[in-house]
């Protein structure tokens, strides 16, 4: 039997039109998730949002325009709450969801300090914690908000480090630990978080260093905008990577985090895909309930079970979460149920 198909909402990214900007929309959208079935509710790191334009510039989207990943932030950024204040708070505004970052920068906070805000949260929620993070892109935020932003490499070392020391505070009563980058010396973690060994972590990213961390050290990698033909490419290589570092196959479960659009027109979908033309194809899944789980179905043959949903312009448009709660989700559990459905059938 197939594992079960989970359905998270995200809830804020940087970029435009894919966030909510005030608690009460925050809160309001959790609520209804919760009601329509949903797993998880997710928030973005960051401080400031971006057009689509400048996002698939700083990502480097096929197409896009070049442009200097280090410029400021432009005018006009819109209002977009901090992650970890804002989850603090859904923790009592819900009962069941579970509380995701997608992802934590690991150059915005100290990994001792973040691993004892982690722990809290969990507590604070009943073990209902996902801990999302990644390595860090956005140059302009690092410079805006005064933070060294060093070459790729040397981000994906502290991220690795990171984990290692969250890992160790979570499960350790006398963590000690010494790396390049970081260093704690009987950093106490108490109380240390209610999910054991310790809340899942995901990892953010999809080049071969960054799954390299994720084979050696998390329990999920949540890939951006992946078709199913990449997973399946990828699959041999992320196994491995798992059994070199000496962990069973599956040890490590992917996740898709796409663009969602369900819609009761076919042409009002495209009408909100050509939006964001600057996502790219395979990031986007629109059309009706039924077009849209056409879309997903392929993914669930490439062994995905985890899919991370950003749906537009929601606080305008919530109808689009009960269209995907009432047919999208029942659609695809039950897909994902069926064993005809596993990779390379």
């Amino acid at each position: 039997m197939p594992p079960q198909v989970e359905v998270g909402l995200i809830l804020t990214l940087t970029l435009r039109g894919l966030f909510l900007s005030t608690y009460d929309q925050i809160r309001e959208a959790a609520i209804e998730a919760e009601r329509w079935g949903f797993d998880s509710v997710w928030l973005c790191d960051h401080f400031f949002t971006m057009d689509p334009g400048a996002y698939a510039r700083q990502k480097k989207f096929p197409g896009a325009e070049e442009e200097d990943s280090s410029a400021e932030a432009e005018d006009g950024s819109q209002p977009l709450l901090e992650a970890w204040t804002t989850l603090s708070a859904l923790a009592r505004d819900t009962t069941r969801l579970r509380l995701g970052t997608s992802v934590l920068c690991v150059g915005y906070r100290n990994p001792a300090v973040l691993a004892k805000m982690a722990a809290t949260l969990d507590v604070i929620s009943g073990g209902r914690l996902e801990m999302g993070i990644g390595a860090g892109w956005m140059e302009a935020e690092y410079a805006a908000y005064g933070f060294p932003y060093p070459k790729a490499s040397v981000r994906i070392a502290q991220l690795e480090e990171a984990v290692q020391i969250m890992k160790r505070m979570w499960t350790d009563p006398h963590p000690t630990f010494e790396g390049e980058h970081f260093r704690i010396r009987n950093a106490v973690c108490d109380p240390p978080p209610v999910q054991k060994p310790h809340p899942p972590i995901w990892i953010g990213g999809e080049g071969k260093k960054v799954l390299r961390v994720a084979a050696q050290h998390a329990d999920r990698f949540n890939a951006r905008w992946w078709p199913p033909e990449r997973f399946l490419e990828r699959a041999p290589e992320i196994e491995a990577a798992s059994r070199e570092f000496g962990r069973p196959d599956g040890a490590l479960s992917p996740s898709l985090m796409s663009m969602l659009i369900p819609e009761k027109s076919r042409a009002d979908a495209e009408a909100e895909r050509a939006n964001y033309a600057s996502i790219p194809d395979e990031g986007v899944i629109a059309g009706t309930p039924a077009d849209c789980v056409a879309r997903i179905r392929p993914y669930l043959r490439a062994g995905v079970r985890r899919f991370l949903f950003t749906i537009p312009n929601l606080a305008e448009r919530p109808e689009r979460l009960r269209l995907a709660g009432e047919e999208v989700v029942p659609a695809i559990r039950s897909l994902g149920a069926d064993s005809a459905l596993r990779a390379g059938s």
